[in-house]
């Protein structure tokens, strides 16, 4: 059991030094761009949001 948990653990070192991380400029390129994204559709969500309000609120009007 203690040898098959060692070997594991080897394995996942392994793994990790197999893995090719992002540069740094990959890194703040990629979140620019999620930031950006995110404040775009919050801006397209709130937009349609005050747009059903009012058509809901001219509609309960009547």
């Amino acid at each position: 059991m203690r040898e098959k948990v060692l070997n594991f653990f080897r394995e996942v070192r392994g793994d990790f030094q197999r893995i090719s991380w992002p540069s740094r400029v990959e890194i703040i390129g990629l979140t620019t761009l999620v930031i950006i994204i995110v404040i775009l559709l919050s801006i397209y969500v709130g937009a349609l949001d005050f747009i059903f309000r009012i058509i809901t609120e001219s509609l309960l009007r009547r």
